[in-house]
């Protein structure tokens, strides 16, 4: 905590296209915070393109340590695709350490039905769908993934509509009696018009449950 009495959190982003809806999460639900911010968006280019595991974890790490050496309260990982590397840096510094997916999971899991988790970007598609087996294990909750293919395009094309219409689709395809999880922050950017549209889907906001989380581990 700095001098000033605020939380500060440390924000570690591996995709551009991340950072605007997790601020917008904070600003909605926990604006009293200071957000430090510590990027390598190298890293989605390289799990895109199989860099090996240590390289990725060794980054992972390295951005954490700069954060703590900054004294953050609490560190803040934006980007799905680094599951393990993110796990050994939880287990590496003592202070709270959130994959960006950890807290939506929690809540889709207390909704006790089956689950689908959506992303635009194909490395996490196996890893969340990983990651949440391993979250619900031994609760019977089926879980399908769906990549939602050109919508991270249209988002780095500044298409953001196209973006958003292509997950709207997506979401409208499901059925309205089980979870679904936007698996990615930048897809939080849909999540509104998903509300007003299809009220009637459970559709978890990964940054706002995040956030939420944080919000109560802190205060």
């Amino acid at each position: 905590m700095n001098s000033q009495n605020k939380i500060t959190i440390g924000l570690i982003h591996a995709l551009e296209e991340s950072e605007e809806p997790i601020k917008q999460s904070f600003q909605k639900i926990w604006s009293n915070v200071i957000l430090n911010e510590y990027s390598d968006f190298q890293l989605s280019v390289d799990r895109e393109n199989g860099l090996d595991e240590a390289g990725i974890r060794s980054r992972i790490i390295n951005l954490a340590q700069q954060a703590v050496n900054d004294q953050v309260d609490a560190i803040l990982y934006t980007c799905s695709a680094f599951g393990d590397a993110i796990n050994a840096a939880k287990t590496k510094f003592n202070l709270p350490i959130l994959r960006p997916n950890e807290s939506a999971f929690k809540t889709a899991i207390q909704a006790e039905s089956n689950v689908n988790i959506l992303v635009t970007f194909e490395p996490s598609l196996e890893l969340l769908v990983n990651e949440f087996e391993v979250m619900s294990k031994d609760l019977n909750i089926n879980i399908k993934g769906h990549l939602i293919e050109g919508a991270l395009e249209h988002l780095k094309g500044d298409r953001v509509q196209a973006h958003n219409q292509k997950i709207i689709d997506a979401v409208a395809m499901l059925p309205n009696d089980e979870t679904i999880v936007l698996g990615q922050f930048s897809m939080a950017r849909a999540a509104e018009q998903i509300r007003r549209e299809m009220p009637d889907h459970f559709v978890l906001n990964t940054p706002d449950a995040a956030v939420a989380e944080l919000k109560v581990l802190l205060t």
